[in-house]
């Protein structure tokens, strides 16, 4: 049958096939096209994320270095610190050293009584009761060099006596320092279990 004869002859046959054109068109278009520009469009803004994700994974990796690094200058400071900290074996080096300081203060040192070694917390406490003579400037630039060049230590009391009468220039001296101290580190065991 036909449908129309100008400006071209048209069959019904003809609306049909274009009929199903458009049908295969419109049909290719929703289950080909659409779906894949929007699977295309997912893909770039999964490579946009994913850029986003790797300069942030950058960022984060050169922070956990600068972290690293810091980590690691902070433990070497602390085991150097803690390497100066002095330990219960150095007890005869500071009581010399204490005694060598006063001596070059110029103070006469009368006695020095070191008391039993008592723990407090992680640290080995250790008082020592000083007593000597001489001049109380003297006994100030002794103390001013000991807490610069023993500073793991504290002075707990101190007592400057003279006199009234005295044309001496000299003093009767008594102090008392505390020694903080480290104990001795555990000797590493070697060896196994026997069974």
């Amino acid at each position: 049958m036909i449908v129309c004869r100008r400006p071209y002859t048209l069959y019904d046959v003809d609306l049909i096939g274009l009929a199903a054109l458009a049908a295969i068109g419109a049909a290719a278009w929703f289950l080909v096209v659409a779906p894949w520009g929007d699977t295309w469009n997912r893909y770039r803004g999964l490579l946009t994320r994913r850029a986003a994700v790797e300069t942030q994974l950058q960022h984060d990796l050169a922070d956990l270095q600068r972290f690293e690094a810091d980590l690691a200058r902070i433990q070497r400071a602390a085991a150097e610190q803690t390497g100066r900290v002095p330990t219960a074996a150095s007890v005869a080096q500071l009581l010399r050293q204490v005694t060598d300081l006063a001596q070059g203060a110029e103070l006469e040192l009368l006695s020095v009584a070191p008391q039993a070694m008592q723990r407090d917390g992680p640290y080995l406490v250790h008082e020592i009761q000083l007593a000597g003579r001489g001049r109380s400037r003297d006994f100030f630039l002794y103390l001013d060099r000991l807490a610069r060049e023993i500073p793991y230590q504290s002075l707990q009391n101190c007592s400057i006596s003279r006199a009234a009468t005295s044309a001496e220039p000299t003093c009767d001296l008594a102090w008392s320092l505390r020694l903080y101290l480290l104990p001795e580190a555990p000797a590493p065991a070697t060896g196994g279990s026997s069974s």
